[in-house]
């Protein structure tokens, strides 16, 4: 019988970019732009990070790779660790919701990192950055709802495979290679959510761990290290570990090549949680069409999914401990979305901010058993006894972005990134013609020029 690991290994093994649909080319060069995007603007929210990179002072033949912003020499593992959390700082990275992962995040950083060492194309960069999101996609969709409850972070535990199996296209493993590479990922996958409870810094390293584990997993696997070839559905494997069972494995990763579970990722506007984005949206349609100020809002109420409300780190009024605290709070984000009329990086830093705080407590997250996953209601008791709502049962995802689309996110959020109107320009055009170029020219538009 063949193995979940083996099925994704037969597909991400043999994958070539001609193969791949046009329509799924074209959405992971919008996914890539997102990304290196945020990761550009994020460097104020990831000082300590880039501050460990600097304390490694890496350099010689084996700094093989850069460092985005700085352009700083590092280790292919550095680079994917902090560029991952980089890349993750403003929590505004892509998502794939039904497997609750960014797997972007985790493979785009170890991507470029291990194909700038190795002196490869976008192309091949692309082609491995498909693979990535396919098989983080198949092996977490139906899954990580099973995993979050249980104290796990999903992108933590699901995110290195993505980095696994996209490192080990790079280096040419092939399909039993790639298998014991996704067996030795099982024991490298890890995360949990108190660090939103607690506001500190590790669920950026999430990304930076599963990023930098991913390509160890491919290298291990290279120099012949085994991986049990029935990690993932095994009786002591994966799924019974992280998700209490392998219940459904068996129907996992047939559809690879048939279902393109990348054309389901989407993108962030703000800088706040993926739940929040919408809710967050609205409130600033709301402050900005009714010209709210504090003292005409009596109370805010935002109805959720009972899993979304009991997320960690949702419901909070603080005190906060860190940006990781403010971006996840319902509380925080929606009076920093009612008062500023806006949701920037450089807000959530306003972790004891007067100004916000009276709005902080007068909002409050009410779990809602009638709305579905992505759903929401947010209500607004006005002091002249108005109730202004806005609601989605989330019948389609607004945020499932064109290249063209993502462009004009960045644009609008130029004056939070460290390049200039025609730096950003230049990074628009090699992300969205990505095939056209080197791997180099894709880091190189991502260092700052202001």
């Amino acid at each position: 019988m063949t193995t979940l690991s083996r099925r994704i290994a037969a597909f991400t093994s043999r994958l070539s970019w001609d193969a791949i649909p046009a329509q799924v080319q074209d959405k992971c060069k919008a996914s890539l732009l997102h990304n290196l995007g945020v990761a550009v603007a994020g460097g104020p929210l990831a000082e300590e990070p880039l501050r460990y990179a600097q304390m490694l002072q890496e350099g010689g033949a084996m700094a093989t790779s850069r460092l985005f912003i700085s352009g700083r020499a590092a280790t292919v593992e550095t680079a994917a660790l902090v560029n991952g959390a980089l890349m993750h700082a403003r929590a505004q990275d892509d998502v794939y919701f039904p497997g609750l992962t960014h797997a972007g995040s985790v493979l785009t950083p170890a991507t470029l990192a291990l194909a700038e060492a190795q002196g490869l194309s976008g192309r091949d960069v692309l082609t491995a950055m498909v693979a990535g999101y396919e098989a983080a996609g198949a092996l977490s969709q139906g899954f990580a709802m099973r995993n979050a409850p249980r104290g796990f972070r999903p992108t933590g535990v699901f995110g290195v495979f993505a980095s696994t199996v996209a490192a080990a296209r790079l280096l040419g493993l092939d399909e039993d290679a790639t298998t014991d590479a996704i067996g030795i990922a099982v024991n490298q996958a890890g995360g949990t959510g108190q660090a939103w409870v607690a506001g500190t810094q590790e669920w950026q390293l999430h990304i930076g761990f599963a990023s930098r584990n991913g390509i160890t997993a491919a290298r291990l696997a290279a120099a012949g290290i085994r991986g049990a070839p029935d990690a993932l559905e095994g009786k002591a494997g994966f799924y019974q570990a992280f998700c209490g069972s392998a219940e459904g494995a068996d129907e996992a990763g047939h559809d690879l090549g048939q279902v393109w579970r990348s054309l389901e990722v989407t993108y962030k506007p703000f800088a706040v949680c993926a739940i929040l984005q919408m809710p967050v949206t609205q409130a600033i349609s709301l402050a900005r069409e009714y010209n709210l100020r504090q003292e005409d809002i009596r109370a805010v109420r935002l109805r959720l999914p009972p899993v979304e409300a009991a997320y960690p780190g949702t419901d909070s009024r603080g005190p906060y401990a860190g940006v990781g605290a403010t971006l996840m709070s319902t509380q925080f984000c929606l009076a920093m979305a009612l008062t500023r009329r806006s949701a920037r990086g450089a807000d959530l830093q306003r972790l004891h901010d007067p100004e916000l705080q009276p709005l902080i407590d007068r909002s409050s997250v009410v779990p809602d058993a009638g709305l579905r996953t992505r759903g929401f209601v947010l209500e607004i008791d006005c002091t002249d006894g108005r109730t202004l709502r806005r609601e989605s049962q989330a019948g389609g995802e607004p945020f499932n972005w064109s290249g063209d689309e993502v462009a004009a996110n960045l644009r609008a959020m130029r004056d939070e990134l460290p390049l200039s109107a025609q730096g950003l320009e230049r990074l628009v055009e090699v992300a969205l013609h990505a095939q056209q170029h080197s791997s180099a020219d894709i880091v190189s538009a991502c260092v700052a020029d202001t």
